[in-house]
């Protein structure tokens, strides 16, 4: 089982006696945890999952000594000693650090600043040209991380602890990768932007629908297409003339024959969709008494 060794610290005027409230702590270290075990999906989604244990602390204003693991059992390990594959998985584990600081080094100039151009470079690396001029050189993999969601918002959960009265700072340090320092005033670097909505085929069907309310005041007109309820703009403009113009009125049971446009979009949230009625067929009214059943 390949390990790794470093440890996250905190400092600030509220623990210099070494004490942190353990809510804190575990909500920031397991975020810590989902934030490696993300890199990894995205690097090597294969490989046998890393997991983040802790370890006895050393004194001091209050630091956390964490090993990164990567394997299950003994029997696993010397197979994989026996293999070559134990030093193969270290080597992973130490990129995975790195893919980590990589990424939290590009929030601050990121937050600023937008990227003007990207350039492939050898050996997994790129580099960027900001806006201001500033260029930057990182791996493609820290790049990914930066712009993977799970990522960044279990990234934001590891420095919520920052946001206390009191705690002005962390590091993750180790022996093998650069000091990782976020103070408080670096707060606004990790906040996650929304991405960008993905927009799908839109389609167009005849359909016919049932009026549940009229409402001209935001443009949407609410409907049932006899399984789910719905609002739905209208573009007709003939047809909302007619309305306005009282031409047209409305049973509480009118159905609407229609050329229906539905726009679906893949969101944070999951998909959505929205419901456009372009042109109105038929205005079919609702039953106003019974018929009468004749023998044909």
């Amino acid at each position: 089982m390949a390990t790794y060794d470093f440890s996250v610290r905190y400092y600030g005027a509220s623990i210099n006696d070494g004490r942190m409230p353990v809510r804190e702590l575990a909500s920031s270290l397991i975020a810590l945890s989902d934030s490696f075990k993300e890199i990894q999906q995205i690097i090597n989604p294969n490989e046998k999952k890393v997991s983040l244990d802790i370890k006895a602390t050393e004194e001091g204003s209050f630091v956390v000594d964490l090993i990164l693991a990567n394997g299950v059992d003994v029997i696993s390990k010397t197979i994989d000693m026996l293999s070559g594959k134990e030093s193969t998985a270290f080597a992973n584990l130490v990129v995975y650090v790195e893919t980590f600081g990589g990424a939290v080094s590009l929030l601050k100039p990121l937050h600023k600043n937008k990227i003007k151009t990207k350039k492939e470079c050898p050996e997994g690396y790129v580099k960027l040209t900001l806006t201001d001029g500033t260029i930057i050189e990182t791996t493609a993999n820290s790049l990914k991380a930066y712009q993977d969601v799970e990522f960044r918002n279990n990234l934001r959960n590891v420095v919520e602890p920052l946001e206390k009265e009191g705690i002005d700072g962390m590091e993750i340090n180790s022996k093998k990768s650069n000091k990782i320092i976020v103070k408080k005033e670096d707060l606004d670097n990790f906040d996650v932007p929304n991405p960008d909505d993905k927009q799908l085929e839109s389609t167009v069907s005849e359909d016919f629908l049932q009026i549940i309310n009229v409402a001209f005041e935001h443009g949407k007109w609410k409907f049932s297409d006899g399984s789910s309820h719905f609002f739905a703009n209208i573009e007709d403009e003939d047809f909302i003339k007619s309305v306005i113009e009282n031409k047209t009125q409305f049973g509480s049971s009118d159905i609407l024959k229609v050329q229906l446009r539905t726009n679906r979009k893949i969101t944070s949230d999951g998909l959505k969709s929205e419901f456009i009625i372009e042109k109105v067929l038929e205005h079919i009214k609702g039953s106003q008494q019974i018929e009468l059943d004749f023998e044909e």
